[in-house]
């Protein structure tokens, strides 16, 4: 995990909202629960983000550091009046 010594990880925990879970945390394990267990995957870091912001904190730091990027939302009902 060369990454979270680097400039773009400290810039990115400096400005993160939500939750950074490295594999060196007590979280790490249940942070990787999915639907699924073959859906499960290891992660150099897992961001649970807060808003937008975050969002674009993270998929910049990824590129960044040149990490794969692996989605997963939470089933939630999203309306328009459109």
């Amino acid at each position: 995990m060369a990454f979270t010594g680097s400039e773009a990880y400290i810039q990115l925990k400096s400005i993160f909202k939500g939750d950074l879970i490295l594999p060196t945390d007590d979280s790490y394990k249940e942070s990787l629960n999915r639907w699924s267990v073959l859906a499960e995957r290891a992660a150099g870091v897992v961001a649970f983000v807060r808003d937008e912001g975050d969002v674009s904190a993270a998929v910049k730091f990824a590129v960044e550091a040149k990490l794969e990027i692996a989605i997963m939302g939470k089933s939630r009902l999203l309306q328009s009046d459109r």
